[in-house]
């Protein structure tokens, strides 16, 4: 069992299981959806790859979201939920707000139940379009990810120049939340040949991705393109083919929370909220 740690003010509880039990009188919990549950304290022991220098990072060491590196996407700058027939809405908050802030030096983006069904939770999609963006090297953050059915994490970049398919998209980690399911970091790469190409791999942790801290890598070269957790080979995809060209322009990272979908199916009953993500830092190293 794994306790789940919310800020929980002016109640009395005990833990049967893995259930809360309120006792006879005392109030309903009192949840701050600026006040995250503290990440693991897991000491971060990333080793930089050999020969490579960094290019670019963001430790999340200061207080306020750095709107240099990163921006929103919100369905009025374009997004639209409809694409993967997602439940969330995102919203911008700017240097900090209820669905994305820094908690002592982690980016903590927060899903949020309002009325719940489709259109009644609220998160955040972090991108560094039009600010940052890399061709090649090793592209990795360490983060720790939210839990149960419906949720849907993501560390990914997408290419500069083209619409999609043809601007190249890699998905350096995709958890589809649920069960077993919690357990498994997908990766994969999508590009366009004469239609939509895609190819992926997963790897299955013994714990789920919510217990503790992991790193979610990307190892890009002119040659190959290689998904890593851990430093375990998830995803390993050649791109020397002249169909793969779409993966020789710079890519723009993306961090977001997704609460339903296409792939992961609506939130249930045992989906508990708030869920976070955690992000410790993103780096490229070239």
């Amino acid at each position: 069992m794994r306790l789940i740690r919310h800020k929980i003010v002016g109640l009395s509880l005990c833990l049967a299981g893995a259930s809360l039990i309120l006792l006879p009188g005392c109030p309903a919990p009192t949840l701050d959806p600026f006040t995250a549950p503290p990440p693991s304290d897991t000491q971060d022991n990333w080793d930089p790859p050999d020969g490579m220098d960094l290019a670019w990072s963001d430790e999340f060491d200061g207080p306020d979201i750095d709107l240099s590196a990163w921006s929103y996407e919100t369905e009025a700058t374009g997004w639209s939920h409809t694409w993967n027939c997602e439940w969330q809405r995102y919203t911008d908050n700017g240097t900090g707000g209820p669905n994305a802030s820094i908690n002592n030096g982690v980016l903590v983006i927060r899903a949020l139940k309002t009325t719940g069904g489709d259109g009644g939770y609220t998160s955040a999609r972090l991108v560094t379009k039009g600010k940052r963006s890399w061709k090649y090297g090793v592209i990795v953050a360490r983060m720790q990810l939210p839990y149960g059915q419906g949720m849907w994490p993501a560390f990914w970049l997408m290419g500069n120049s083209g619409a999609w398919p043809a601007n190249g998209e890699i998905d350096i980690m995709e958890m589809i939340g649920g069960g077993t399911k919690d357990r498994i970091s997908h990766g994969a790469v999508h590009w366009e040949n004469g239609g939509h190409c895609s190819t992926g791999g997963e790897y299955q942790n013994a714990e789920p991705l919510a217990a503790d801290w992991h790193y979610y890598e990307l190892n890009w070269t002119p040659k190959t393109i290689t998904i890593k957790f851990d430093g375990q080979t998830v995803h390993t995809q050649d791109i020397t083919s002249t169909d793969c060209d779409e993966f020789r322009q710079p890519n723009y990272a993306l961090l977001n929370l997704a609460v339903g979908g296409t792939w992961p199916g609506p939130p249930d009953a045992t989906t508990v909220f708030p869920q976070y993500m955690y992000v410790d830092w993103v780096r490229v190293y070239q």
